[in-house]
């Protein structure tokens, strides 16, 4: 890879052409590594939007289709910044170093570790191009991190790749690349914090079980979609924990999710989340308000957390969605006014896109999915009403007809 004004300009040029038709006239531009050009074109394209800052330094080079594919969007970069603490920083799986490069802002020594030597370049470059007065001299070492000396620093973070030898996607943290399951004794013993982002389909209970002292587990989402579970580790206190409580009863759940027009931030302890109340319609006289919870706290499954903290019920055991007496205009999630509650059968479905040809649909805890449910009832995906299908405890099988707040 040599990078040169001609390719930088040639990359800005043809940012919005077919890369194919491009590649298919590869010959026109003799002076042009055409093939490399079309990746940095497709990379920037994947981080328009979730990389704007770098998006736009036409300077930067941009790693290939995975590294940009699993690389941080800005935001959940700079948040990685704001929950650790420390002044030395090492990262052991570079990647297109984008968590490491916000996560390093303000330390006094940073260590980027990568064993792809491509990237090790790209990251040289690019550090050097970014490089503000807010940044300590970076060190780049290129190699596999589990063969190179651990450095002894404040916070080792690791992003393991989450892809198979054959190009599928793995979620288990013992599938990923480098196992942190067998790893994580010797990096604790390296630093003062271990921070490790995995996929937001990993199992929590499973991490929970099988990574040594938890502190805080940070679910994070980027317009009501989960982007990411980051998992804090210390080295295990020496000392029992007060109460006897095990370890699990002393971790922090935290939830935040960047919305366009807010943030949603939620945390609690893990021994906070009770069973939740359940909600018997006779008791509670209707059903007004339907309360859906963020898509991290869905992930994090924080229902009994929810109950405790607000007025609200669940609509059933497996139900998801609560309600409330009175409204909650704070709640974590999405706010909806119920307009009615039709029984759900095959008598039903059949009338519905006369009454309602368009409507966003969704189930939960209910026997047919929401691709299902449309295909049944023929309705238009879109517009203002929100129909969800769901089980309600004493009620059975409901269709609740909404309007979003």
């Amino acid at each position: 890879m040599t990078w040169t004004p001609e390719l930088r300009d040639f990359i800005q040029e043809h940012l919005n052409d077919d890369t194919a038709e491009l590649l298919l006239a590869a010959r026109r531009y003799p002076d042009v590594d055409v093939p490399f050009a079309v990746e940095q074109i497709e990379a920037r394209r994947r981080l328009k939007s979730k990389l704007s800052e770098w998006y736009e330094n036409a300077e930067l080079i941009m790693g290939g289709k995975v590294p940009a594919e699993q690389c941080s969007s800005e935001a959940t970069a700079r948040y990685k910044r704001s929950i650790i603490e420390g002044e030395s920083l090492c990262d052991m799986t570079g990647g297109m170093g984008v968590d490491f490069w916000y996560m390093s802002e303000g330390m006094k020594q940073a260590i980027y570790t990568e064993r792809n030597e491509e990237l090790c370049e790209i990251a040289k470059h690019n550090f050097e191009v970014l490089k503000d007065g807010k940044h300590p001299e970076v060190e780049v070492r290129c190699g596999d991190g589990q063969k190179l000396p651990i450095p002894s620093v404040d916070i080792i973070y690791l992003d393991p790749a989450r892809r198979a030898g054959d190009g599928s996607r793995v979620y288990a943290m013992e599938d990923c690349e480098p196992n942190i399951v067998e790893w994580q004794d010797e990096l604790l013993q390296n630093a003062k914090m271990v921070l490790v982002k995995l996929s937001p389909m990993v199992d929590l209970t499973d991490v929970l079980r099988k990574l040594k002292g938890v502190t805080d587990v940070y679910i994070v989402g980027v317009k009501n979609e989960c982007k990411e579970v980051l998992v804090k580790q210390r080295p295990t206190p020496t000392v029992p924990v007060e109460g006897g409580r095990d370890h699990a009863g002393c971790v922090k759940i935290h939830c935040v999710d960047f919305l366009t027009d807010k943030n949603i931030e939620y945390s609690y302890d893990f021994l906070e989340n009770l069973p939740p109340r359940i909600l018997s319609l006779p008791q509670q006289g209707g059903l007004r308000w339907v309360y859906e919870p963020d898509v991290t706290l869905m992930k994090a499954q924080a229902f009994g957390s929810l109950c405790q903290r607000y007025p609200v019920y669940q609509l059933d055991y497996e139900t998801h969605l609560m309600t409330s007496d009175e409204f909650i205009a704070d709640f974590p999630g999405r706010i909806f006014e119920v307009e009615k509650l039709i029984p759900f059968s095959s008598k039903v479905l059949k009338r519905l896109k006369k009454e309602m040809p368009q409507a966003n649909i969704a189930t939960r805890n209910f026997p047919l999915s929401a691709d299902e449910l449309r295909k049944r009832t023929g309705i238009k995906d879109g517009g203002n009403i929100y129909m969800f299908g769901a089980k309600i405890k004493g009620e059975g099988e409901q269709l609740l007809i909404c309007q979003k707040l």
